[in-house]
């Protein structure tokens, strides 16, 4: 009889979890990079507008996913995330009407503050 060794299945769900954790931070990385490789010296106002309010929008998923993993409480979590994700549909909404709608309250300072994204 060929049994599985206890836990055998346990520990592939935990090694499958630990790497696909990694993926969805380097989609946006590879994603963001290769749009700002496609805009690179283009001049293109309204791309570089989106970008700059993405890169924002990442940096803040970032650090705020960062400073949540130190609470224990799980809707703090959970209402930050769903934050960062409310921004992004903002965002996306705003680029596929073809506007420039700065995001609510940040979307300025993004502008200003990721200035060298052209």
């Amino acid at each position: 009889m060929d049994k599985e060794p206890a836990g055998k299945k346990l520990a592939i769900l935990g090694y499958a979890s630990a790497i696909l954790v990694y993926l969805p931070l380097m989609i946006f990385i590879a994603v963001f990079g290769v749009a700002v490789i496609l805009n690179h010296n283009k001049g293109n106002k309204f791309a570089s507008f989106h970008l700059r309010q993405m890169f924002g929008i990442g940096l803040l998923t970032i650090a705020a996913s960062v400073f949540t993993n130190r609470i224990d409480d799980f809707w703090i979590g959970l209402s930050v995330l769903s934050l960062m994700v409310l921004l992004a549909l903002l965002g996306l909404v705003s680029a596929l009407r073809n506007q420039q709608d700065e995001l609510p309250f940040i979307g300025k300072y993004f502008q200003k503050w990721f200035n060298f994204i052209k």
